[in-house]
């Protein structure tokens, strides 16, 4: 099977005050899917906005950081796991030379038989304002194909409209970043939307975890979403069941 992975290619996202905040992908977000998708047999092809290199969040890979972003009571590996995400993160050449999406069309979508959207808060900045995005997105739809994705990889479905001018996405259950942990972040109240509170807006379902940074994952039809980086583990898993159901 093959896969193909959406990544902002965003650096940095511009917020309400007027700050350049660093940014870009979430480490977890993009590892641990990639790592368990291609344990399973599958190609993986990533695809960012002109085929630009992605740039990590470098707090994504700073274990002192990674405590803040997992649940109370969670085993401590992040030394660990960090030093294994810049490990991948280096070794993996999808990364270094990504497909544009531009570049791809319908009968490119056709031949693969999933989509992921990883996350990272540089996604506000780039995914819900691609147009080629929001065309690969509906002919994937159109294509029956599964679509997953997680955290702040939601944003790329805010833009995405019918033939009639409706989400496509309206009624469904579904989970992401919630506002609650937007509100421990240090771009509280300077972020240019909430996901949650867009996602609530066009009519999805919202639910979440709980608690803050607990893994929770939704599936309703095609569409399959995780919460927050804790989440990226057993998003990926439930995807790759999709893929093999579907």
């Amino acid at each position: 099977m093959k896969i193909l992975v959406v990544m902002t290619a965003k650096a940095t996202l511009h917020l309400l005050d007027g700050e350049e905040h660093p940014s870009g992908f979430w480490a977890e977000e993009f590892v641990v899917p990639y790592t368990l998708f291609t344990a399973a047999g599958h190609s993986v092809d990533v695809a960012t906005i002109g085929g630009r290199t992605p740039t990590v969040d470098r707090t994504s890979i700073d274990p002192q950081f990674l405590q803040y972003v997992r649940p109370e009571g969670s085993d401590d590996t992040d030394a660990e796991n960090a030093a294994d995400y810049v490990r991948l993160i280096e070794e993996t050449p999808q990364l270094a030379h990504p497909l544009a999406l531009e570049t791809l069309g319908e009968k490119d979508i056709a031949d693969y038989d999933g989509l992921y959207i990883s996350g990272g808060h540089g996604a506000i900045g780039d995914l819900p304002k691609s147009d080629e995005l929001a065309q690969i997105l509906r002919w994937a739809i159109a294509q029956d194909k599964p679509l997953a994705t997680v955290c702040h990889g939601h944003t790329a479905l805010l833009s995405l409209r019918d033939g009639e001018g409706r989400w496509p996405f309206e009624g469904y259950r579904m989970t992401a970043f919630s506002h609650a942990e937007e509100l421990v972040t240090n771009m509280a109240g300077r972020l240019p939307f909430i996901l949650e509170v867009e996602l609530t807006r066009l009519g999805a379902r919202f639910e979440k975890a709980d608690a803050i940074w607990d893994s929770h994952v939704v599936v309703d039809r095609n569409l399959t979403t995780g919460q927050n980086p804790y989440s990226s583990k057993a998003l990926a898993e439930t995807f790759l069941r999709q893929l093999a159901t579907g």
